[in-house]
């Protein structure tokens, strides 16, 4: 007996194993061993075993396995996962724009956003930046600024050339391209060196305008860097400077408003105040150049569109506004920058001058909504510390902490208009699904605008009984708070003719807010007895509006009338614009339609009662502010949240008020453009002939009554 055959008379026969288990067969222990699956031949023995005089044994018991240890990967991880491979595949810009962010149905959870978000941005901030360095030297000699967004056709062409150049391993180079199609025509260049003939005021009323400008207009607009436009203004740059030279032709025609100097007027003719600054403004060009935009140029714009709001053609200043814009985005300036460039003068200028072509005038925000741009609120460092180590001292307010609140309003307001007023179609695109989605909507922005009251700065909370000291900061308090209010009115004003739960309250809201507008504005008038803020001649009128229908109401439903104050405070109103109007042509015809708008039933009386103190005329020497009584109803608090406008509102009252459908249809009828007068005249035509049935002799002495 081979040794073979005493392994196999020593074990268990493999083919008894096989009988007995029923399975498979499986590898004998050399080839468990070896790893190999045993082939077997018509002996007993497995072909490895007789190939190497080996005993084909099964003695070595089978291993059970137990279960394989899988680690669960819960959804989460996976998107998060998915997000990182995006990133990760954008930066190696395989395709710009397959790395475009993919829209999913179902919204991805927070947390994964905020993880990621940041990767995200900087990729694509990148990207960007990289585009522009790249066609930089690709394109006009006076355009190497542009910016080239990732959707763009170049980005396509920039994912191909770096392909090339990864392939390549060098530098992709340009030996094919033709000077005449990259470079400025001759013809063309003439348009970039053209220089006007601008003619400037003596150096006496120059200077004077200047710093008149600065401290009326800048602080509200902050526009431009003060130590920087001096010196060069000291230094004779707008003698060379055609661009620099419309910065101050806008500066000046601005600052005429606010004087009386006949130097200022057309001829030199005191009666006509509304000329004034008008030969400065006509002097500049509206688009001097057809190539790249400048610092300066962009700067004029946003001045004039300022000037011209003041001007017979209100709604002209659009054309200056969006003229801004595009060129802002032509510079990729609506873009957040890399950190790289954030600590810059320059760069810091070109991030005011985006904002303030959102904020003027203060509708032009519509013109660009929020998710069209990323990019970041200016710092708020005042003028002269940019110039000093871009440091503001500890425990010194800076005035540009204005300026980020009012942009943020303006955001609010962009989105409000935009989901609250827009054409349906679009407001399904936003989710709109009946009144449901609208009383959300409406609370939502309720607490968004509690939210922006915590954000306010100690320094710009308006308090009626202790308003700031500083003048700078006066205006500011008082121009913030009354767009606060005049954004509250927009975002209740669409519910006052529905009729749901959110009547009586946007009701009361409005008339809340309509009387703070009134009341602020008129302490801000006490103190200053000057030409009105740009943003207050239309809040002012809009509240005129909302205070007189309101008084209609509460007449119609049979109130007593012998003590209402709206009337007292339409009245400031009106003497208010009655003022401006002698610099603004707009704030006349505001205050011509408040006269029209008050006399559908009676003409209501300008001049207020004797035995009332005049709320604007005869100011006292020193600035004592007389707010409304904090028991009153209407008492006008610091820091009051939209819930405290309702506190002492009765909402069955003011509904039983407006409930008449006439005066539903006159509100809603009213156009929401102050600056469009065309709709106002039709407007106040079909509100007199409709209104001829409730004449009544006792309107006119409602006012005297009290």
């Amino acid at each position: 007996m081979t040794s073979g055959d005493e392994g196999r008379a020593a074990s268990p026969s493999h083919a008894d194993v096989r009988t007995q288990t029923g399975k498979t067969q499986r590898s004998c222990d050399f080839c468990r061993k070896r790893k190999s699956d045993g082939p077997t031949k018509p002996e007993t023995s497995c072909a490895h075993c007789l190939e190497f005089g080996l005993s084909c044994t099964y003695l070595q018991p089978i291993k059970k396995r137990g279960p394989k240890t899988t680690k669960k990967i819960t959804m989460e991880e996976m998107k998060k996962e998915n997000e990182m491979l995006r990133a990760q595949l954008k930066s190696l810009s395989v395709c710009a724009i397959c790395s475009q962010k993919l829209h999913d149905k179902a919204p991805e959870p927070k947390t994964v956003a905020i993880s990621t978000s940041s990767e995200l941005d900087e990729a694509e901030d990148n990207e960007a930046s990289d585009l522009a360095h790249r066609f930089s030297q690709f394109g006009l000699g006076s355009t190497r600024s542009r910016y080239f967004g990732s959707a763009s056709n170049f980005a396509l062409a920039n994912s191909a050339i770096m392909m090339k150049e990864k392939y390549m391993g060098r530098p992709t180079t340009f030996p094919f391209r033709r000077r005449m199609f990259w470079d400025t025509l001759p013809w063309e260049e003439e348009t970039l060196y053209r220089r006007p003939q601008y003619v400037y005021p003596p150096s006496d009323l120059m200077a004077s305008l200047v710093t008149i400008y600065f401290d009326t207009v800048h602080p509200t607009h902050p526009i431009i860097h003060r130590p920087s436009f001096e010196r060069a203004l000291a230094e004779g740059l707008h003698l060379t400077d055609p661009d620099f030279g419309g910065t101050l032709l806008a500066v000046l025609s601005l600052a005429s408003r606010y004087t009386n100097d006949c130097r200022v007027f057309v001829n030199m003719d005191s009666t006509a105040s509304l000329s004034a600054g008008w030969k400065f403004a006509i002097q500049v060009q509206l688009m001097p150049r057809i190539f790249e935009p400048t610092l300066y140029e962009i700067q004029t714009y946003a001045l004039l569109s300022l000037f011209l709001f003041g001007s017979s053609v209100p709604q002209a200043s659009w054309i200056y506004i969006g003229l801004g814009i595009r060129c802002l985005q032509q510079r990729g300036e609506h873009r957040k920058k890399p950190d790289a460039s954030k600590s810059n003068l320059e760069a810091e200028l070109w991030k005011r001058s985006f904002c303030m072509n959102l904020v003027v005038p203060l509708s032009s925000s519509l013109l660009l909504t929020g998710d069209r741009y990323d990019v970041e609120f200016p710092v708020e460092i005042d003028d002269e510390y940019l110039d000093k180590g871009w440091d503001q001292p500890t425990g010194k307010p800076s005035q540009l902490s204005y300026f980020v609140c009012h942009v943020r309003l303006c955001r609010i307001l962009s989105d409000a208009m935009r989901r609250l007023y827009g054409p349906k179609r679009e407001k399904v695109l936003l989710g709109w699904n009946g009144p449901e989605w609208e009383q959300r909507i409406v609370t939502e922005f309720d607490s968004t605008m509690n939210d922006f009251l915590d954000l306010i700065p100690a320094h710009l909370r308006w308090d009626p009984e202790h308003p700031p000291e500083d003048c700078a900061f006066f205006d500011q308090s008082a121009s913030l708070y009354i767009t606060y209010n005049y954004v509250l009115t927009a975002i209740h004003r669409p519910f006052i003719q529905k009729r749901s739960t959110l009547t009586a309250t946007s009701l009361s809201v409005c008339a809340a807010a309509a009387r703070s507008i009134i009341q602020t504005a008129d302490i801000w008038f006490r103190r200053f007895q000057r030409l009105p803020l740009s943003g207050f001649t239309n809040p002012l009128f809009v509240s005129g509006v909302i205070l007189i229908l309101y008084t209609l109401g509460n007449r119609r439903a049979g109130l007593p009338m012998a003590k209402n104050k709206d009337l007292v405070r339409v009245a400031t109103a009106m003497k208010i614009l009655k003022f401006a109007e002698s610099k603004m042509q707009p704030a006349g015809r505001l205050w011509e339609l408040l006269q029209e708008l008050g006399s559908l039933e009676k003409p209501l009386p300008l001049e207020l009662s004797s035995t009332n103190e005049s709320i604007v005329a005869n100011p006292p020497l020193t600035f004592t502010p007389q707010p409304v009584k904090p028991n009153s109803p209407h008492a006008v608090r610091p820091g009051m949240s939209v819930e405290d406008l309702l506190v002492d509102a009765d909402p069955s009252n003011s509904m039983h008020t407006f409930m008449d459908e006439e005066l539903m249809s006159m509100w809603m009828a009213a156009p929401c453009n102050a600056m469009n007068l065309e709709p106002w005249n039709t407007y106040l035509e079909n509100a007199l002939m409709d209104s001829t049935q409730f004449m009544d002799s006792n309107w006119a002495q409602s006012l005297e009554e009290h």
